[in-house]
């Protein structure tokens, strides 16, 4: 693995742009399920990834020039983005199958913010890095507990 040197608004403009890929990839997907109930969770997923892109842009606003403007190096695996090209999405999924991809996603998510914060980086940096990780993690239990609602209709 190499190195990776950017600015906290790098990471943060890089995760807008994951969420906003994820928005887009989930309606193009609801489009083609033909599973009533795959449709609702994959327009639901869809409009809660655009949803976070919002919350991230309020919560980059409120940082202050001289986090996002932090520079470090942390080294960290790639995301796995294969899940946007298995076979098995198509039309004949499951819910369970999209929770899965979900999960797999989001989980990428969640340890490229925990690899900035066991970083050695100035305390501010870090609790921004920590707020950013604990939005995502309440935002997976929203998730969750919607997709769970969804499975139960």
């Amino acid at each position: 693995m190499t190195p990776n040197v950017q600015t906290a608004k790098d990471v943060i403009e890089q995760t807008k742009a994951f969420h906003k890929r994820l928005g887009s990839f989930y309606k193009e997907l609801s489009d083609k399920v033909e599973k009533e109930r795959v449709k609702l969770l994959l327009d639901y997923m869809s409009r809660h990834h655009d949803h976070l892109v919002a919350i991230m842009d309020e919560y980059e606003d409120s940082l202050s020039e001289h986090i996002l403007n932090t520079w470090f190096m942390y080294v960290h695996k790639e995301c796995d983005l294969s899940p946007f090209f298995s076979a098995e999405l198509g039309p004949e999924m499951t819910t369970q199958e999209v929770m899965k991809v979900a999960i797999d996603l989001d989980k990428c998510l969640l340890e490229t913010y925990e690899a900035m914060i066991q970083n050695d980086i100035p305390d501010d940096v870090s609790e921004a890095f920590q707020g950013l990780l604990d939005m995502e993690k309440r935002e997976n239990i929203r998730l969750a507990k919607s997709a769970l609602r969804l499975e139960t209709l």
